[in-house]
């Protein structure tokens, strides 16, 4: 059996002109439950080689890029903290896990809609990333002739709106196993990892696409950590939409 580990970025539902987030990310890590165990434990001891902050410490890959406050990174330097993410990112790609993702340019998303149905409808991007993922990890799983679960961060908006298609979604199919399941990111480091992909998908995207532009430090890095995130042709499976 294998368990996707789902996460997004640049998630603000149908506000589709959002400037600060123009392109959405739904990403899913893939990882063989009989593996499941080593890479956990793997992970757990590596990452606190790293820095031992991370035995504590949640990792989301916007508070190592752009520390707020609020943030325990805040009190690092900001480039010590982009090597620590590239480490970490290093640590990754030593894993034996894959990832897949869907990509959405919400304004390109919304003018689909418009042309297709007037601008009556609007549809979460995650809602339409999601049966995307779904079918796509399908596929997957049918090619290794096993079957999986998902799991998703927990967003409070979320698990009402996927209720209706899943009807949808699972007919006919019985490859994925029971709905897909709510975590909270800080209880698994596989979220977490799900984080630091999307998070430099949407980078890469926002910076390609000219809607993003940062310090040529920062600008390197993110190019950087995509490049090497994609290094591997097994490991991204991308689709980018519109």
């Amino acid at each position: 059996m294998y368990i996707l580990y789902a996460d997004e970025s640049g998630n603000t539902g149908t506000d589709y002109e959002n400037k600060e987030q123009p392109i959405f990310v739904l990403g899913g890590l893939i990882v063989e439950d009989k593996k499941w165990h080593e890479i956990n434990k793997i992970f757990n001891e590596q990452k606190v080689k790293i820095t031992s902050v991370l035995e504590y410490t949640e990792i989301h890959a916007v508070d190592l890029f752009n520390s707020s406050k609020k943030s325990i990174f805040d009190k690092f330097d900001w480039k010590q903290n982009l090597n620590t993410v590239e480490k970490l990112v290093d640590l990754i790609l030593t894993l034996d896990i894959s990832f897949q993702y869907i990509a959405i340019d919400k304004k390109s998303f919304k003018k689909s809609l418009n042309d297709s149905f007037g601008n009556s409808i609007k549809i979460d991007p995650y809602i339409y990333a999601f049966g995307l993922l779904y079918d796509k990890i399908s596929n997957y799983l049918k090619n290794q002739k096993d079957k999986g679960l998902i799991f998703l961060d927990d967003i409070l908006t979320i698990p009402e709106q996927l209720r209706n298609i899943y009807p949808i979604l699972s007919k006919e199919n019985n490859i994925i196993i029971e709905n897909a399941m709510f975590l909270s990111s800080k209880d698994t480091n596989f979220i977490q990892i799900a984080d630091i992909y999307s998070f430099y998908i949407n980078k890469y995207f926002s910076i390609k696409r000219e809607y993003k532009k940062y310090s040529d430090i920062k600008q390197q890095h993110c190019m950087e950590m995509y490049k090497k995130l994609s290094t591997k042709t097994n490991f991204i499976n991308s689709d980018f939409l519109f």
